[in-house]
């Protein structure tokens, strides 16, 4: 059995051979000048740094990538014309973002850095250039400059991208020799461009197939296994490597890559099916979905279809829901939900079948697609019946808590949990999931102990602080009428955390903000009763604003001058009012 899987296995790996090699293209679109395009966002600062050092190095960097011979930058009012086209700002384009905008826009490159005060000047970071094509990024080393030194600093990195430039192009002939079976000047230029760039992924896997066709094959499988580090899902690899191992009778090792490989398609069934799921792991769901339907409707019988046909379909509603939040659309298109709705038939035809083998992770998925598609009652009965066949599993216990939650019932989505921490006491965040499912219910008292045990379990103080604090000022700060006394109650069970000299200043701000507020509401009669009963708490609320400068500061929409201020006239008030009563 392992001779016939391991020729067929090989076959394919031969076939790949014949197919370009995986690497930078250098021949993609250009621009109308024959330049590659580089976009270069407005850097944005990771600190409350001012953003104009940020917007000049950018327009530095334009300016001096425009001047090179092989590469130009996207002007800055064809930048903002993509973002107005997708309805985005430019403080919004991170390193992320920044790609998809240029893949969208057919932009070869991007630079991607971001900065923060240092000293007299600025921290330069993050600094990386990404061809769009390979997914590939070539890091450059952060650096310090002074204030105003934004064309220092663009001479600094684009000194560095002309290496990234170099890089490239030796990628490039590092592919065009091996698929003209130029292996020694295939290998010199693929050296090179790791030499440059270590991380080149591609470039790996090239080099890798040279040295299987060079016989080298030691040294090919140690330069597949640095490529699985990076990518342990890399399929070319693994039957690459699966090749390798039968060609140098090591079955065993053979069988773990071709193991590995078989986990992306654990069904094994049809050339059809093997497609799909390559277009699926390519990031296109729907067009493996589409694969599938096709399937179906020939051999409507074949479970094996419809347990692929939930996955892509679910994979696809989410890649689709994920892309319109980013366009700022946050509802379920009919689109999306037409997609959740074919996952849920499939998945129940998976779980109606009896000879049909399911997955806890389908039967979490359906019951996600119910949550997503704001049917709680009906993700929490699906659940229930997922249950009943794999009631120790705890991520469908957890889901089950969500619908039971999003359907209001909050005791049962307790007892849901509470049997997830009896399954696995150390599932990820569950203490924390316990508290907030009961402060969403304005049930703080009976959260605070499992914020005390997420604690005691590794969860920062800081976070566990800050899911009371934020919970209280949601119900009685943010609101009209506001409810002072609700609030000072709530701050000090905050306070009993060790938290952070930060979150300490921040609780002190708002305790000493809601004990001032009340003082006032208390001060309304202006007498000695009056006058008696509200001098300490301005007292009070002064020495908590005094406590919480660095926090007040750093908050640009708090006047701390004006509080401070504020506080003491109410304070010389109250005295002179007691002052006289006497």
């Amino acid at each position: 059995m392992f001779g016939r899987r391991s020729l067929g296995i090989s076959a394919l790996v031969v076939a790949l051979f014949a197919a370009p090699v995986l690497t930078l293209d250098a021949g993609a679109q250009q621009s109308a000048s024959g330049r590659y395009r580089v976009l270069v966002p407005d850097f944005q600062p990771t600190d409350n740094s001012d953003d104009d050092f940020g917007k000049d190095l950018a327009d530095e960097l334009r300016e001096a990538i425009s001047d090179l011979n092989t590469h130009t930058a996207v002007e800055e009012g064809d930048i903002k014309d993509d973002l107005k086209r997708f309805k985005m700002k430019m403080e919004e384009l991170d390193c992320i973002r920044s790609r998809q905008l240029a893949q969208q826009s057919n932009y070869e490159v991007v630079l991607c850095a971001s900065y923060a005060a240092a000293g007299d000047g600025f921290a330069v970071a993050s600094i990386q250039f990404v061809d769009t094509r390979s997914g590939e990024s070539f890091p450059v080393e952060g650096f310090e400059v002074a204030e105003k030194e934004e064309e220092v600093a663009a001479s600094r990195i684009v000194d560095q991208f002309e290496l990234f430039v170099e890089q490239t192009r030796a990628a490039s002939f590092c592919s065009d020799y091996a698929q003209s079976q130029q292996w020694e000047n295939s290998i010199q230029n693929c050296d090179r461009a790791l030499e440059l760039n270590p991380d080149a992924n591609s470039v790996r896997y090239t080099r890798a197939s040279v040295l299987r066709n060079m016989e080298r094959y030691e040294e090919s499988l140690e330069e597949i296994d640095r490529v699985l580090e990076a990518n342990p899902f890399h399929e070319n690899a693994l039957l690459l490597g699966g090749f390798v191992a039968v060609t140098l009778d090591r079955a065993e090792l053979a069988r773990q890559y071709y193991r590995k490989y078989l986990e992306l398609d654990p069904t094994n069934a049809t050339v059809r099916m093997r497609v799909a799921f390559d277009l699926a792991q390519e990031g296109d769901p729907f067009g493996g979905m589409e694969l599938i339907e096709e399937g179906m409707a020939a051999d409507p019988e074949n479970i094996e279809f419809y347990k692929q046909h939930g996955n892509f379909a679910f994979a696809a509603a989410r890649n689709i829901a994920d892309e319109n939040r980013m366009m700022g659309r946050d509802e379920v298109t009919p689109e999306v939900e037409e997609l959740y709705r074919k996952a849920i038939d499939s998945y129940g035809r998976v779980m109606d079948s009896p000879e049909a083998e399911v997955l806890p992770s389908q039967l979490r998925n359906a019951a996600a697609a119910y949550l997503q598609l704001g049917e709680a009652g009906e993700s929490a009965a699906f659940t229930e019946r997922a249950l009943e066949q794999f009631g120790d599993d705890a991520s469908l216990w957890m889901i089950y808590a969500d619908a039971l939650r999003e359907d209001d019932r909050i005791d049962e989505a307790l007892v849901a949990l509470q049997a997830v921490e009896r399954i696995d006491p150390d599932y990820a965040q569950l203490h924390l999931r316990m508290a907030n499912l009961l402060l969403q219910a304005d049930r703080l008292q009976e959260a605070v102990p499992f914020l005390e045990t997420a604690v005691e379990k590794g969860t920062p103080a800081d976070q566990a602080a800050n899911m009371i604090f934020a919970n209280g000022h949601s119900r009685y700060i943010q609101p009209d009428p506001k409810n002072y006394v609700e609030f000072i109650d709530v701050i000090q069970l905050a306070k009993s955390f060790e938290v952070s000299s930060m979150a300490q200043q921040t609780y002190d701000f708002w305790h000493g903000y809601a004990v001032f507020q009340r003082g006032i509401q208390l001060n309304a009669p202006e007498n000695l009763e009056s006058a008696n009963l509200t001098l300490p708490m301005f007292r009070e609320a002064l020495g908590l604003f005094q406590s919480s400068k660095d926090y007040a500061d750093s908050q640009p929409s708090i006047n701390y001058a004006q509080f401070i201020e504020n506080t003491g006239v109410y304070i010389e008030i109250q005295e002179a009012i007691i002052k006289r009563g006497r």
